[in-house]
């Protein structure tokens, strides 16, 4: 529930609508009648039961959650402008598959890999140990495997020496010895995202989130710089966070400071194509002038917050059946006026603390939630129509994704 990347705390909640079009560079509201809430429901039976319990616990569901969730949908990864020189990388394990992102010096274009030496596993570019796999940006100048040195091309990934390994392959061996390579495309001019499976039948990213292109281009995204990353380890199940993410409901228990700033009855989330999630809260202030805003989840695990002035992104990475690594990157506007960058910076790192204080509630109450999911008491309820339509639309999403497995869904 962080939405907190902006001037100061009072101000980060702004009194604009929950969905925009971009038309001659000014915010129109669109129809929100693509929530999925009804105001008609006449018997319990009309409601959505949540996900049961043992689906947040049970090894065996990671695992499917792994094959048929991160290895098939499209995944953010990281952000382009942080990849500019030949040899930068970007290293991060997403669900337990290991990944990185290169710029080739050969031909200064980014490539993918699976981050797995064909030879015993090692890896080919530095991992965020310290962090369970989180993302990791440097530079190397060869993709040359960190265990035992084997050296690939890092146009293609094929197989280029194996020092000391008194044995040299033919050219035939040496094929099924590649690294691995993955898709990748670039959403909005900045956000690397990939996909580990075939692309025959896969809609290009930019396709699947063709309105949302429309809404964050209206953003002067090349204008931001990345200045703080942060890394939270939360001990819950990676659906735990992300279903408290998609509701404002809990913010009146959970979040006084938050509840004081916006008016979280009246909090909004808007469900579109079925892909992402764009949410709304007005101000308690009534303040004139205020920042255009885009807050918008997009299915499995990303959020990202924008500003006029900065903006957040909210990486959920799972690292278990029970651990979920939160990683946050933040970004202010960058100004040729030494005065307002100062400013700006001043306000940013203000927010930031704000977005901890924040994650530190979210991280209680998920943990406990977890506990009380694992105890074996918890049968599930009943999901409120009008304040957790975002937790009923990533849900479903879930269930339509494992449902040709032999899980029980409900």
């Amino acid at each position: 529930m962080n939405r907190l990347f902006t001037g100061s705390f009072t101000n980060a909640i702004k009194q604009i609508p929950a969905l925009y079009v971009n038309k001659q560079n000014s915010f129109v509201r669109k129809s929100t009648t693509t929530t999925s809430i009804s105001s008609n429901i006449d018997s319990v039976k009309d409601l959505s039961r949540p996900l049961p319990p043992y689906l947040y616990n049970d090894p065996s569901v990671y695992q499917l959650e792994r094959e048929n969730i991160f290895a098939k949908n499209w995944m953010y990864i990281g952000r382009l402008d942080r990849l500019k020189k030949l040899g930068d990388y970007l290293s991060i394990t997403l669900a337990g598959y290991p990944i990185f992102i290169y710029r080739s010096p050969s031909t200064n274009e980014l490539v993918a890999f699976h981050n797995v030496c064909s030879h015993r596993a090692g890896p080919i570019v530095p991992i965020n140990s310290n962090n369970y796999g989180a993302a990791l940006y440097g530079n190397q100048s060869l993709l040359k495997c960190q265990y035992h040195a084997w050296l690939y091309d890092s146009r293609d990934g094929a197989l280029k020496a194996t020092p000391n390994f008194s044995y040299k392959f033919k050219s035939d061996e040496k094929k099924c010895l590649s690294l691995k390579k993955i898709n990748i495309e670039i959403f909005a001019e900045q956000f690397i995202f990939v996909n580990l499976i075939e692309m025959k039948e896969k809609l290009s990213i930019n396709t699947l989130f063709s309105d949302l292109l429309n809404d964050m281009l209206a953003f002067p995204l090349n204008e931001y710089r990345h200045f703080e990353s942060q890394c939270h380890l939360i001990n819950c199940n990676w659906k735990t966070y992300a279903e408290n993410y998609q509701e404002g409901y809990h913010i009146q228990s959970i979040h006084p400071l938050l509840n004081k700033t916006i008016q979280s009855k009246q909090y909004l989330v808007t469900n579109k194509n079925n892909i992402y999630s764009i949410h709304y809260a007005p101000s308690r202030s009534h303040e004139s002038g205020q920042d255009k805003l885009l807050w918008v989840f997009i299915y499995p695990n990303l959020a990202i917050n924008l500003y006029e002035r900065g903006y957040s992104i909210e990486h959920i990475l799972p690292i278990g059946k029970d651990r979920t690594i939160l990683s946050y990157d933040f970004f202010v506007r960058s100004s040729d006026d030494e005065s307002q960058m100062r400013d700006r910076m001043a306000d940013a790192k203000e927010a930031m603390l704000r977005t901890l204080e924040v994650t530190n509630e979210d991280k209680m109450i998920c943990e406990q939630v977890q506990n009380n999911l694992d105890a074996g008491i918890y049968k599930p309820g009943y999901l409120s129509p009008s304040m957790e339509n975002g937790v009923q639309f990533f849900q479903n999403r879930i269930r339509n994704e494992l449902k040709h497995t032999n899980l029980q869904l409900e």
